[in-house]
């Protein structure tokens, strides 16, 4: 995928560990993983059957490389969405079944954000966790 004619950074960027993984948003690492997977299978999107794409092994890495980006940054994205469950009166049980951790793994997970905020931020969000 390209912006404007000009490759984006993800596209171009050289992956063999997580910390070269360039901003991108969830959706589009996976993108990239799949074509990356689609090499290593031999079935690249577009292509005629009758052509075949070789993959080498940094098909393997980027796509390890890649899962690893996307499962960190879900990770990263779970507090808030707790957030914004307990805004919307959900109950600890239902945020915690929904992010397949136990009642006390995700109010844990959601103080040790809380933590991170600012004085004001802080208050109000463990203010929700009740």
């Amino acid at each position: 995928m390209t912006s404007e004619g000009k490759p984006r950074a993800l596209d171009v960027a050289e992956l063999t560990a997580p910390g070269d993984v360039p901003s991108a948003d969830v959706v589009e690492m996976a993108h990239r993983r799949q074509r990356h997977q689609d090499r290593i299978a031999g079935t690249v999107r577009g292509l005629p059957p009758e052509e075949t794409v070789t993959a080498d092994g940094s098909d393997a890495i980027a796509a390890l490389v890649l899962g690893t980006a996307i499962t960190v940054q879900l990770e990263d994205e779970q507090p808030l969405l707790m957030h914004q469950a307990l805004q919307h009166d959900r109950t600890w049980s239902e945020i915690a079944t929904a992010a397949g951790l136990t009642v006390d793994q995700a109010r844990a997970a959601y103080t040790a954000w809380a933590d991170t905020l600012g004085d004001r931020d802080r208050t109000k969000a463990l203010g929700l966790a009740g």
